[in-house]
């Protein structure tokens, strides 16, 4: 009984040594909860530039103005000019494009019949003649986008050259050249300047061409089948610019603006709008976008990082001691929580907070501002003032990356490979080129991490 009586004060020594040097920790969990994740994808254009052949449209404009474009049978037309005139399309009409105007040289082969006519006391007395002569009749033309997409044009007579010098004299009347040549500009301008303005609307139809890309593009496009890449592009509007070009060359850009994104996995859906909207006359196109890719990184993953990167990582401050034995992570709105259990000279759970930012430099994601959350910080500071102390939150975030650079590369190589040459359909392909990479702020949503990607590049809608 005495021997009994002499291990109770040696059990107590015992107990309270091991109370003293070692707490229990009476933190709490920070709540789990996530704030709404409106990602707004940033809207780029797409180029669709058309290029034309000026001899081609000059093949449209020869195959409408053909044979008899002119005539007028009598002699008392036009307040009784004493002239008759047919005019016929002697060869092709010559058409050039340069400082955005088209020009035109319209050859002529005239068939002209003149005379004077005198009635007076009773007689009348008059002498006609008639004679061949050969006029080139010059115009431009200006050419006009409208936001309704059709095409105005303004065509204006820049005069004329005779071919062949025709002479008329009649006894004692001379009939100048110059009022022939006015008379045929005028009466046959308007003829001509419907050939050639139906030519331009039949020849620069953009309406058609663009609403075909307007409609194709809306289809989700698989970039690799290996690893399920979708690309979706969901236009929202369209710009034109002006008529430029020279050299042979009628060259114009529609640009289409939209959202593209890229995806992982099952078919991305697509909801098609039909209607083509009305333009937006642009000066300048630009030909750059941005491709949306959204990165996710899943807590599964995180927590496996994590892991092994702290699991069993013992951390000494002078005589005390703690280790880390389990690791859970999730979100409190905006910051991404840390819970870690600890056994040593404290032992239960800390509980850390940090925002989630894209480091550039090794393309990871990293827990900026790492620290203790505030209850956590609250309980170290009465029980283990060591340790709140410490600077262990420090030590803990140079642990806390998670790469995504190889995602991104091989996101951006599948992608550069494909936009190469990209046909999806109806004679339209899309071309190509990628360049910067530009990860968002990341946010954090019940699934994990999620990182809104930016990628520049230049991106082209072709019509084979």
């Amino acid at each position: 009984m005495r021997t009994i009586l002499l291990f109770i004060p040696i059990i107590a020594l015992i107990l309270v040594f091991n109370s003293c040097s070692s707490s229990k920790l009476a933190t709490e969990k920070p709540v789990e909860k996530y704030s709404v994740f409106n990602y707004d994808p940033v809207p780029s254009s797409i180029s669709l530039p058309v290029e034309m052949k000026v001899a081609s449209l000059e093949a449209l404009l020869n195959r409408q103005l053909t044979g008899l474009i002119y005539e007028d049978n009598s002699l008392d037309n036009n307040g009784g000019d004493n002239i008759m005139v047919k005019a016929w399309k002697k060869e092709n009409i010559k058409l050039g494009f340069e400082n955005g105007q088209f020009s035109y040289r319209v050859p002529l082969k005239l068939w002209i019949k003149a005379g004077w006519k005198i009635d007076q006391f009773g007689i009348s007395l008059s002498d006609y003649r008639e004679l061949n002569a050969e006029i080139a009749l010059k115009f431009h033309s200006s050419v006009t986008i409208n936001k309704d997409w059709s095409i105005s044009t303004l065509t204006v007579s820049d005069g004329y050259e005779w071919l062949s010098t025709p002479t008329l004299k009649i006894g004692p009347v001379s009939l100048p050249i110059t009022f022939i040549a006015d008379m045929i500009i005028k009466y046959n301008t308007e003829t001509i300047n419907k050939a050639i303005d139906d030519g331009l609307k039949q020849s620069l139809d953009l309406k058609t061409t663009a609403k075909q890309a307007w409609t194709e593009l809306q289809n989700p496009m698989l970039l690799s089948e290996e690893y399920g890449l979708w690309l979706r592009v969901s236009p929202k509007a369209v710009s034109v610019s002006p008529f430029t070009g020279g050299k042979g060359v009628i060259k114009q850009t529609t640009s289409i603006h939209a959202v593209t994104e890229c995806f992982t996995g099952k078919k991305p859906a697509s909801n098609i709008n039909p209607v083509l909207p009305g333009l937006t006359i642009s000066n300048k196109a630009n030909d750059e976008f941005l491709v949306n890719v959204t990165s996710y990184i899943g807590y599964g993953y995180i927590d496996s990082i994590t892991r092994r990167m702290l699991i069993n990582t013992s951390y000494t401050f002078g005589n005390k001691k703690v280790t880390v034995t389990g690791i859970s992570i999730y979100g409190n709105e905006s910051k991404m929580i840390i819970a870690t259990d600890v056994v040593g000279s404290i032992n239960g759970k800390l509980y850390f907070s940090g925002m989630p930012m894209y480091r550039s430099s090794d393309s990871c994601i990293i827990l900026k501002d790492l620290q203790f959350s505030v209850q956590t910080k609250n309980v170290l500071l009465k029980s283990a003032a060591w340790l709140a102390n410490s600077g262990i939150e420090k030590t803990i975030s140079k642990s806390m990356s998670y790469p995504i650079g190889a995602e991104l590369r091989e996101t951006y190589t599948m992608m550069a490979e494909t936009l190469k040459k990209y046909d999806f359909g109806e004679g339209f392909y899309l071309s190509g080129t990628l360049g910067s990479i530009e990860v968002q702020q990341p946010a954090l949503v019940p699934a994990g991490i999620v990182a809104p990607v930016s990628i520049k590049g230049k991106l082209t809608v072709k019509l084979d």
